[in-house]
């Protein structure tokens, strides 16, 4: 069996690391990740939070500085396209977006290729305060999706039924960076006759296309209160 073969993409910025680097083997949880216990053991008074936010807003196809994008696996059709990025299912796809103020927020607009759709957020936070739960966000059965085609017929154009848009938000821990994933439905499902994806499953006319594309990407930082 031949080895997967993988797109090229930019070094920087990584994707985003969801264990604990500060957490030494066999050590448990550190003195951080214990302290919201602690306090609470000891009554320990605590202060609210006053900041105000910013925005910054990155479209497709994410040719910016600070942006990663991961197309996937070769051969399988994704890269840019007339509706955005379209990427590979995770954990092949994927967009990095690393920021100096700390992350808040992410929305994420886009379409399946086949709906229901889901939109995975993983982030790296900016101080490792809490363990066990990892910063990984999901959102699923989301409507809509790009045409599999362009075709002659006008009456197949962004009109039909089957066109439209998906979007997620997520209200995420303090975080460096994030990593963003999407998928359509992995179910097999009946495909629209002989073309380039049949057959994937067997030689019956069967196929999958669990691709989703990113269109646009808002991200929502912390600043210093007003």
């Amino acid at each position: 069996m031949e080895p997967l073969r993988i797109k090229s993409s930019r070094e920087y910025p990584s994707r985003v690391r969801v264990h604990n680097p500060e957490r030494k083997e066999g050590e448990g949880l550190t003195e951080l990740e214990r302290q919201a216990q602690i306090m609470g053991v000891e009554g320990t008074a605590q202060e609210r939070s006053a900041y105000s936010v910013g925005y910054y807003e990155y479209e497709a196809p994410f040719n910016y500085p600070n942006v990663r994008v991961d197309y996937g696996r070769e051969g399988t059709g994704t890269g840019p396209h007339p509706d955005g990025v379209e990427l590979d299912i995770p954990p092949f796809g994927a967009i990095t977006i690393a920021e100096e103020e700390p992350v808040i927020a992410v929305a994420v607009i886009g379409s399946p290729c086949t709906p229901p759709g889901t939109i995975y957020v993983w982030g790296e936070p900016v101080e490792w305060k809490y363990g066990r739960t990892g910063v990984k966000f999901k959102q699923t059965n989301l409507w809509g999706e790009h045409l599999y085609q362009w075709t002659p017929d006008s009456a197949f154009d962004e009109g039909s039924r089957h066109a439209g848009l998906c979007s997620a938000y997520f209200e995420i821990p303090d975080c460096n960076k994030v990593t963003i994933m999407g998928a359509g439905q992995l179910d097999v499902t009946v495909g629209p006759g002989e073309g380039p994806n049949v057959p994937l499953e067997n030689r019956e006319g069967w196929w999958n296309d669990a691709h989703f594309n990113i269109r646009t990407v808002r991200i929502t930082v912390r600043l210093p209160a007003r």
